[in-house]
């Protein structure tokens, strides 16, 4: 009888073992038929930000590469009295002058009679590039139709010992030359040649004025009796680099 029981214990455990070993196989065979799940393409990175006063959110795609969020104006429709940069040129009679990069310069060292009524010694010519049609008439309307800005610089070789009268008879001059000439500032005082040490600037007296097709800016300029003369003509397209031309005038007389 126990020999029976033992028998029939046996039987019953190897049944169990087989049962538990197609039991654990099935369930590997069945794992083994489900496909796997491909990785989910990666999302571009997105920035939050908030709306307008409330709690709501929203998200924009991040932007692309810094360089590729701004354009490039040409250099024609920059905005007006922008500069591209000043030289300096170092002339005859002690004249250190700026001027922007894109002028031109002509070097000169003739004797010429100008409207001012003086014979004078032409040092240096300076001339902007064309001006643009959106130029022409920015500092209001312009009597000049020149397609350019000029500067004459002279020097009068004739030493004076009265500035105010030279001024005064230069003005003259200058109506005498134009019939329809209106004046438009006169008597104006300025100092050139302005440095940290003595002198610190050279009196100088400012002539503007309109002719029926001409616009001049004229500043005389006073070096201890001998007379410079920076002639502006149709200064008006280039009125800040034209400042900006004035006020680098260094005259150093001895040098």
């Amino acid at each position: 009888m126990k020999l029976f029981v033992r028998k029939y214990v046996l039987s019953l455990c190897l049944v169990l073992v087989l049962a538990g070993a197609a039991l654990s196989a099935g369930c590997g065979s069945i794992s083994d038929n489900i496909p796997r799940q491909t990785k989910a393409p990666e999302q571009p990175l997105l920035i939050v930000t908030p709306q307008a006063a409330g709690d709501q959110f929203t998200a924009t795609p991040a932007p692309q590469a810094a360089w590729e969020q701004f354009t490039v104006t040409p250099a024609s429709q920059a905005a007006f009295g922008s500069q591209t940069g000043m030289t300096t040129a170092h002339l005859d009679y002690g004249v250190t002058i700026s001027y922007p990069v894109d002028w031109k310069k002509e070097d000169r060292d003739v004797m010429v009679m100008r409207d001012y009524g003086r014979s004078v010694i032409n040092i240096a010519n300076l001339y902007s590039p064309n001006i643009y049609s959106d130029r022409i008439n920015a500092a209001g309307s312009n009597p000049d139709k020149q397609k350019y800005t000029s500067l004459t610089i002279d020097v009068d070789p004739v030493a004076t010992s009265d500035f105010e009268q030279y001024f005064n008879l230069a003005t003259l001059a200058v109506g005498n030359q134009y019939e329809d000439l209106e004046i438009t500032k006169r008597n104006v005082v300025l100092r050139i040649s302005i440095t940290d040490t003595f002198p610190a600037g050279y009196k100088s007296y400012e002539l503007d004025f309109d002719t029926g097709d001409m616009r001049g800016k004229y500043i005389f300029t006073n070096v201890d009796g001998t007379i410079y003369i920076f002639a502006f003509r149709n200064p008006s397209p280039y009125s800040k680099e034209i400042e900006d031309i004035y006020k680098s005038i260094i005259i150093s007389p001895d040098h």
